[in-house]
């Protein structure tokens, strides 16, 4: 391809430009193609041509704080749904923390602990049932437990009934809510087999500093029973278990002043019950 400018002369002979002619040659030999191009033609598509630069130039600067703005907004958008995610994390966690909390709070009320101001009336409680063992002697040999009262009609195996221990004890402390007392210390050899008083499936096994290695279990009759300050546990936590079934070993641990079970039961609003009616001779 090749450009030819025609021009024509003026007056004072100076060369003046008429048109381009811009001939075109697709290979050697063939036949050549020639356009030409009026010099007002160009001058109309240089300024179309900087019109549109300038356009396109213009718009930029004019849209880039929009593309930045709806970049940002993309940016906080995808920020709010991380956030809403993390919230909705929170509220799980936290109203599994509330359960836990609860469950905790269960327990604790179960056994009595974080009740300080009733330790003048603990020390009372502990003599009076020392002397009542003195007294009536209670014991539990050869897995005898202890008497229920008439007004236990469910004697299935899905009600809580009988001892939870086996070999020789005695009650060393009695369900007392004056002092927060909700259950019964069974003093005993440590290591001694500790059995659940009826079938369930066992929702809590595991080891606190407060109540040493313990297990929970839930009913079907809607009681749950709790076996606490154990030495080591023989269940985990989702076994189904039957009654007179070994679910742990006696001990010392957690807040305990000697071996003992703690033994408590509680119905089906997770309130505490006296579970002495429970015990059959």
């Amino acid at each position: 391809m090749c450009r030819r400018w025609d021009d024509l002369r003026a007056a004072d002979g100076r060369a003046v430009m008429k048109h381009m002619t811009l001939m075109i040659v697709p290979y050697q030999g063939a036949e050549v193609r020639s356009l030409r191009i009026r010099h007002g033609t160009l001058k109309l598509l240089a300024i179309l041509i900087a019109l549109i630069v300038c356009s396109l130039v213009g718009t930029v600067i004019y849209l880039r704080p929009m593309i930045e703005k709806a970049r940002e907004y993309d940016r906080l958008n995808a920020q709010n749904q991380l956030l809403s995610l993390e919230k909705q994390k929170i509220r799980e966690l936290n109203q599994k923390i509330a359960s836990l909390e609860k469950l905790v709070a269960k327990i604790h009320l179960a056994q009595g602990v974080g009740e300080h101001q009733a330790v003048e009336a603990a020390v009372k409680q502990e003599k009076e049932n020392a002397a009542l063992q003195d007294e009536s002697d209670i014991l539990m040999e050869g897995g005898k437990s202890f008497t229920a009262s008439a007004d236990i009609t469910r004697r299935d195996s899905r009600t809580p009934f009988g001892a939870p221990v086996d070999g020789k004890g005695y009650i060393s402390r009695l369900y007392n809510e004056d002092i927060y007392h909700f259950g019964i210390d069974i003093a005993l050899k440590k290591g001694t087999p500790v059995r659940t008083t009826a079938d369930g499936t066992v929702s809590v096994a595991e080891k606190s500093d407060d109540l040493g290695y313990y297990v929970m279990i839930k009913h079907a009759s809607g009681y749950s029973t709790l076996y606490a300050h154990n030495s080591s546990l023989a269940v985990e936590s989702g076994a189904r278990v039957r009654r007179g079934d070994l679910i742990a070993y006696s001990g010392n641990l957690g807040q305990s002043s000697g071996p003992h079970l703690h033994y408590a039961i509680l119905d089906k609003d997770g309130n505490p019950v006296d579970p002495m009616p429970f015990l059959e001779q």
